[in-house]
């Protein structure tokens, strides 16, 4: 049975003809609407709710200002609240294991992309209270990835409650996590191109805009209803200086590109260095409280490093900080960062990825100053700085542009904000290949590729494609023979095997014009064996076309001998370049057919049939009780009734359920078996859909 995901909201059949809906039923486009701003605003109520209850564990275990709080030193008893925190997560992590493994945006991703948007709720609940109790704690980290996660969980949750499905309930799961962006920064439409550049890796289809505007800006307003419409950083006015210093806007980013790779680079050490502390069998709760007992030491010592760091941010716009206070941040929190998360605490690193942009925008400018005598407005490049590093940390240039530029809200700033984030971007691009998220997914075996090209190559094994009709000559034919045999065939190559019929060898064409040349000489000495290349490159019965795929690409060969999977060495025939595209091509056009089904036939009557071109039509029908416990293969519905089924549906997941109780949506094959509660999506002549429908109606 091959799954696939649907990715089209919306599909246009030429010449098709539409029943009319029921009165009281929606219009596909009017559902879109009316969900985007319900869900969005559910996204919204996330975010704000995850921001009153960190600022609630904030003023719980800290003082809500230091100074005010403690005119002298900080009292000893700060160095121990962190390391509670540690060990409150560490307590989660070992009640709910499951729950905790389903970590970040990374697992935002995952579900979006192989799980059609389904999130448990549980999973919701935990990445909700777990990053807060982080952070509230005193945990330097941030809060933009716990919101999109929960922002998507609550979506999620909230889609599976009003049945969407499929394809639906994916772009509203990627909407949501946008969507709660947008809340927690209040800029709508870096909410939108978050949705597009993270959770959807940059593959954008133009039905999910519409959602993701809707959404983010529906978050948007509800975060500015509940917490007000100042903005998170303050700032004076900027300075941006001549065209002829933009230059160092670039050298900026240039440098924060630099500066992201290292951070990444050691974020991915300490996970193998943690992960081998934990192999073996050091206490995970152990390490974990060491490192709350150290950010509760950098905290008591510098107190500005606790928490998110919004506030220090502010401070570093306003001048309050020498340069040397900000060095000793940008370190502290370059390595509590890693530090915290690697070791098993929750939180994101968007905020993070700002703080170290600002604390290096600042050095960056003060430095030019001081060496070169120049005029750089530090509070400017304080800005550009926290775009440059949350570019080149997360790769989402984008938003990392519009989530500065709204803030701001200055046209002459973005092409300063450009120059930097462009020139981080590219220079992490380049030098690590790819997201911090894109890494994190290979590191766990998922590969990810855009489109539907990898799920369809996937979804086909190679003895579907193998031509049987092989030239096949002994180790022991002599050479005349195999001169002959090519002369007489109109294959390229033949393949030499020994007297079990095991593959041993290849002989190909351009080698047989080297045994020509020498013919007289050599005919009577050489067998078959001595002329063919025993370096064989194949593929099993059972690879799939992706496998192929890779290998056609790395040999550059037109075909490939496919040895019986239960039988290595046994050769059962070639696969040919041109076999696969072919299979590919029929495979994609028949996917294209169904996949609107997947949100056209909502918007049907039951009974309606869907004409896709004259004379022929889509319906979908019940499965006949008879036909319940046999495969599509054993019905031979194409012989006996003349119609084919381009999908089945089959029944909706559980929402608080931790797991898929039932698949949604299916691409069939010859051995999938039928239930009673499927549906059937079937498609040939009207004549032949209709009859069908009638023989399944009266079974």
């Amino acid at each position: 049975m091959k799954k696939f995901q649907l990715r089209s909201v919306k599909n246009w059949w030429p010449g098709r003809k539409v029943s009319k809906s029921p009165p009281h039923q929606l219009s596909d486009y009017t559902s879109l609407i009316f969900f985007s701003v319900i869900l969005g605003m559910a996204a919204g109520l996330t975010a704000v709710g995850l921001h009153e209850f960190i600022h609630w564990m904030n003023t719980f275990f800290l003082p809500a200002d230091f100074e005010a709080a403690f005119p002298g030193r900080l009292p000893y008893w700060i160095i121990l609240i962190p390391a509670v925190g540690m060990l409150i997560q560490w307590l989660m992590a070992h009640r709910f294991p499951q729950q905790a493994k389903q970590k970040g945006v990374v697992d935002v991703i995952k579900s979006v992309s192989f799980r059609n948007g389904f999130i448990p709720l549980k999973s919701t609940l935990f990445h909700f209270l777990a990053p807060a109790i982080c952070m509230g704690t005193g945990g330097t980290v941030g809060p933009e990835a716990p919101a999109a996660q929960s922002g998507a969980g609550v979506v999620s949750a909230l889609g599976q409650l009003f049945r969407l499905k499929g394809d639906k309930l994916r772009i509203f799961t990627a909407a949501g996590a946008g969507a709660a962006i947008a809340g927690v920064f209040n800029t709508p439409l870096a909410g939108v191109f978050f949705g597009i550049e993270v959770i959807l890796l940059n593959d954008l289809h133009a039905s999910a805009l519409t959602a993701f505007i809707l959404s983010s800006v529906s978050a948007s307003a509800v975060s500015r209803a509940f917490l007000g419409n100042q903005p998170k950083f303050i700032f004076g006015e900027l300075v941006l200086g001549s065209y002829s210093t933009f230059v160092f806007y670039l050298l900026l980013g240039l440098g924060a590109g630099l500066l992201s790779i290292a951070f990444i680079q050691t974020s991915e050490f300490f996970q193998k260095t943690f992960a081998r502390l934990y192999q073996r069998q050091v206490s995970p709760l152990l390490v974990m409280i060491s490192i709350g007992l150290l950010m509760g030491a950098a905290g008591w010592w510098k107190p500005q490093i606790l928490g998110i760091g919004y506030t220090s941010i502010n401070k570093m716009l306003a001048h309050s900080f020498t340069g040397q206070t900000i060095l000793i941040l940008f370190l502290l929190k370059f390595f509590l960062v890693i530090f915290i998360l690697r070791s098993g605490g929750f939180g994101g690193i968007f905020a993070p990825s700002m703080f170290l942009g600002a604390c290096y925008g600042f050095i960056f400018s003060q430095g030019l100053n001081i060496l070169f005598h120049l005029h750089l407005d530090p509070t400017t490049y304080t800005l550009v700085g926290m775009g440059a590093m949350l570019a080149g940390i997360n790769s989402v240039p984008i938003t990392a542009i519009l989530i500065l530029f709204e803030m701001t809200n200055n046209y002459h700033f973005i092409l300063p904000l450009m120059l930097g984030t462009v020139g981080s971007h590219v220079v992490t691009h380049i030098a690590l290949r790819g997201s911090i998220y894109l890494r994190e997914l290979r590191r766990e075996g998922y590969t990810y590729a855009f489109g539907r090209d990898l799920h369809i190559l996937r979804s086909i094994r190679v003895k579907e494609v193998t031509r049987p009709d092989i030239l096949l000559l002994p180790e022991s034919a002599p050479s005349s023979e195999v001169i002959k045999k090519f002369l007489d065939s109109q294959h390229d190559t033949i393949y030499v095997v020994n007297p079990n019929n095991q593959i041993t060898g290849v002989i190909k064409s351009n080698t047989l014009r080297y045994v020509l040349a020498e013919y007289e000489q050599l005919h009577h000495l050489l067998l078959a064996s001595d002329i063919a290349d025993p370096d064989v490159v194949f593929l099993r019965s059972d690879d799939t076309l992706e496998e192929a795929m890779k290998i056609f690409a790395h040999h550059r060969v037109e075909e490939i001998p496919v040895l019986d999977s239960a039988n290595p060495r046994q050769i059962i025939g070639t696969l040919h370049y041109q076999d696969v595209l072919n299979a590919y091509n029929q495979l994609l056009n028949r996917l294209n057919l169904a996949e609107g089904l997947a949100s056209e036939f909502k918007t049907l009557q039951e009974d309606a049939l869907q004409e896709v071109i004259p004379g022929f039509s889509l319906a979908e029908v019940d499965v006949p009780e008879e036909f319940a416990g046999k495969s599509i293969g054993e019905l031979q519905l194409r012989n006996k009734y003349r119609i084919d089924v381009l999908m089945v549906e089959e029944g909706a997941q559980s929402v608080f359920s931790g797991r898929e109780e039932r698949k949604k949506q299916v691409m069939p094959d010859k051995d999938y078996v039928l239930h009673r509660d499927d549906h059937l999506i079937i498609y040939g002549r009207t004549l032949d859909v209709i009859n069908f429908k009638k023989i399944a109606e009266q079974v």
